[in-house]
């Protein structure tokens, strides 16, 4: 029998926080693309027929993963917390804030100061996808549970009809 910890508390919850995921990484996707076009030369004739530099393209979009990493944090805790799954909660910090601070004691005073802070933006998105597969699996396993008790039943079910037909 599967244990208690591994089956899905609140299944809406978890699946909304799923969809979520989804639209998160799809920022990733989308600075992964800006820097595809950048690199194969697109981007630059596109930014000089719309008038915007290229650095103000870039902090644009470092500053729209940065909140869309600030604003679902709090959801990311929410759900772990919920869902009891601290491990979560420890690989988080493990991977985001404390990177984050180390990297501002190493780099405080160089040149690469500004560009070593965007290390953890990387690692949270990286985590994003990681807790993106574990939570497939959350699903998997919560499926797999409930195919589980739905034969047991029935088997139960048939088993007492079996028994009702023989006494009768």
């Amino acid at each position: 029998m599967i244990s208690n910890k591994k089956i899905i508390r609140d299944i809406k919850l978890v699946q909304q926080f799923r969809n979520i995921l989804f639209y998160e990484l799809r920022i990733l996707d989308s600075i992964s693309l800006f820097i595809f076009f950048h690199f194969i030369g697109l981007l630059g004739v596109v930014t000089n027929m719309v008038g915007v530099s290229f650095e103000s393209l870039v902090m644009f979009l470092v500053i729209l993963a940065a909140l869309g990493a600030i604003i679902f944090t709090p959801y990311i805790f929410y759900v772990l917390i919920k869902e009891k799954k601290f491990g979560w909660i420890i690989i988080y910090f493990v991977m985001v804030p404390i990177p984050e601070v180390i990297g501002y004691f190493v780099f405080k005073d160089t040149l690469a100061f500004e560009a070593a802070l965007l290390i953890p933006l990387a690692f949270f998105y990286f985590y994003c996808y990681l807790i993106k597969y574990e939570v497939d699996k959350w699903f998997g396993e919560y499926n797999w549970h409930q195919e589980r008790m739905q034969q047991k039943k029935e088997t139960e079910d048939r088993l007492k009809n079996v028994i009702t037909n023989e006494v009768t």
